[in-house]
């Protein structure tokens, strides 16, 4: 997610993203590692049973792609839409 005026990772005073791996448990998602106070999330569900891995180049082009979207480097999807 970005903040007007910087990226998540600048809100959350780090200066990279990550993939951070976690699970639903009473209704709350519970991270295996912690977070600083205040880190704003993206969380994405994996389809059914199935385990959300990504392997190294995945996570590279992930990671690439966030900072591109922090940059402003996106189509508005709005635009998106128009286009179908």
């Amino acid at each position: 997610m970005t903040r007007a005026g910087g990226s998540s990772a600048e809100a959350a005073g780090g200066g990279a993203m990550r993939v951070v791996h976690g699970r639903v448990e009473q209704g709350h998602v519970v991270l295996d590692e912690s977070l600083p106070e205040g880190s704003d999330v993206a969380v994405i569900i994996a389809a059914g049973d199935e385990a959300f891995d990504l392997d190294e180049q995945q996570v590279a082009e992930l990671r690439a792609s966030i900072e591109e979207a922090d940059r402003g480097e996106f189509v508005p999807l709005d635009d998106v839409l128009k286009s179908r």
